[in-house]
């Protein structure tokens, strides 16, 4: 675990690595922070020994992918209800894990509806893959246990998966949880249009209490048009107008919030800030919480380089201050970071 409260990642509270390793799937993953702190930890008996290498062309993961049992039952031991992003250092939707090992994460957080779990992943084709396999099973399960209810089964899934994989009897008490997981978060990753394009249809196709996608590093503008929600009469008149491209999702899934920042480190891409504007208008006119989380390293505004102290551009006193926005989704199950600031 490690905290996140001071300095951090800024739209969370502490982090959970029960996986560890991934490998590339677009631009938005060059410059991957967890590829390069992987790599610094890869020698002979360090934690990422053989799952990530310093290359001549800077550090690269080798693609292994692996369950770390020890650290499964992690979330299960601390009392105090927190707000966990999940998998840092990894992707819990890919393609090396299993579904038995993606449902075993599951079963733990299922098993732990004090805190509030925020999953992030580059991959919702997988992730949607994995929720019909669990649906299948729950199926079956019905032939043998007519009478209990498909979420019943899908909760029992998940946690059988978790002792499996060896969390203790003991932590796995049964909860009387809904499904989707009230305190489970999904979100996907997107770095421009096409990849908003690509993945966040996928995304909306999975059950979740919460929606969100997470808009960094931001490499290019983004209309979120058609994945957040809007009324009848708002989408109508914007059509009419011929002002955006993409439509409007007016029924079913929508986003229920968005993440955005600019690339930080060494090599960082510029940052335009009138994506972040952007962003925060959509949000704004859809009535969905948006958080900007940093700069980055290179931001510009109307061309012009914007000049920041820090190496991540996260301190809000520097950024312009209609820039100055940060807001939680709200749920229930939200601890300390409940609500819009």
């Amino acid at each position: 675990m490690a905290d996140q409260r001071n300095g951090g990642i800024a739209w969370t509270e502490h982090t959970w690595n029960p996986i560890r390793g991934c490998s590339r799937v677009s631009e938005g993953c060059r410059n991957c922070y967890a590829e390069t702190m992987a790599a610094r930890f890869s020698g002979p008996g360090q934690p990422y020994h053989g799952l990530a290498m310093a290359t001549l062309s800077g550090p690269r993961w080798t693609g292994e992918v692996r369950l770390v049992e020890k650290h499964l039952a992690d979330p299960l031991k601390w009392r105090r209800p927190r707000t966990i992003f999940v998998n840092s250092m990894s992707d819990l939707f890919h393609e090396k894990l299993t579904n038995e090992q993606i449902a075993a994460v599951f079963g733990v957080m299922a098993a732990a509806p004090r805190h509030t779990f925020q999953c992030l992943t580059k991959r919702p084709k997988r992730m949607r893959e994995w929720f019909a396999w669990l649906d299948a099973k729950a199926e079956q399960s019905r032939e043998v246990f007519p009478d209990d209810s498909p979420r019943r089964h899908r909760r029992h899934l998940v946690q059988a998966a978790a002792l499996r994989a060896g969390v203790e009897p003991e932590l796995v008490s049964p909860v009387n949880a809904g499904w989707p997981l009230p305190n489970v978060r999904l979100g996907v990753s997107v770095e421009d249009q096409p990849s908003a394009d690509k993945r966040l249809d996928d995304l909306l196709a999975c059950p979740a209490a919460v929606r969100w996608c997470s808009y960094e590093p931001a490499l290019a503008g983004v209309d979120f048009g058609r994945w957040l929600p809007m009324s009848a009469e708002v989408a109508e008149a914007r059509a009419l107008s011929g002002a955006d491209p993409y439509g409007f999702r007016v029924e079913g899934p929508r986003l229920d919030w968005i993440v955005q920042g600019g690339e930080s480190g060494h090599g960082a891409r510029p940052f335009d800030l009138a994506w972040a504007r952007s962003t925060i208008a959509q949000c704004k006119a859809a009535g969905v919480p948006c958080f900007f989380k940093q700069t980055g390293t290179r931001p510009h505004d109307s061309g012009v380089p914007l000049k920041i102290k820090g190496a991540k551009g996260g301190d809000l006193a520097e950024w312009p201050e209609d820039l100055r926005v940060r807001e939680w989704p709200t749920a229930p199950t939200a601890r300390g970071f409940g609500g819009v600031a």
